[in-house]
């Protein structure tokens, strides 16, 4: 075959590869001149399947803006809860002052925002407190946890076996 001396295995490879390469060439040809069009299932939609009247329609607008006003309910209700994330109440507990409140004003710079009056007496429980995260670098500094300095491949130099 073309010249070449190919085992049994090597000929049905060729065979293969060809027959592969020209139905990627048939498809692609297929695709750039939009011939697939001409297909009976590949047209434009002329016809539905039920017309429908009026009073169906009017249905339909009906159910779409109860749906809508629905939404827009349960969206409102969302942002007047006070929660943390997606999985509303925290499954770790809280740690806030009583002493809080959320003073809605208009920053200059970044529009509406909240100030979080009594936040300061809820970071001092939090520090304070036994049971809270304290994963902050200030308070792991503080307790006295320190990382070593980093420094370019060393955690490789060790290994006594190729790494590939």
């Amino acid at each position: 075959m073309f010249g070449q001396d190919l085992t049994p295995g090597q000929e049905t490879g060729v065979i293969v590869g060809i027959v592969l390469l020209s139905i990627v060439a048939l498809i692609l040809i297929l695709w750039l001149t939009d011939i697939y069009r001409l297909l009976p299932g590949w047209g434009p939609i002329r016809k539905f399947d039920n017309i429908g009247t009026e009073s169906m329609r009017i249905r339909q607008l009906q159910i779409h803006e109860h749906a809508v006003n629905h939404q827009g309910n349960a969206v409102m209700a969302h942002h007047h809860k006070q929660q943390y994330g997606a999985i509303g109440a925290p499954t770790w507990g809280i740690c806030e002052s009583a002493n809080k409140r959320e003073t809605d004003i208009i920053h200059p710079e970044f529009g509406p925002c909240k100030i979080r009056d009594g936040f300061a007496e809820t970071q001092k429980m939090r520090a304070q407190s036994g049971w809270w995260g304290r994963d902050e670098p200030h308070f792991m500094a503080k307790a006295g946890y320190t990382q070593p300095p980093l420094r370019i491949n060393e955690a490789y130099d060790g290994f006594s076996h190729r790494m590939v």
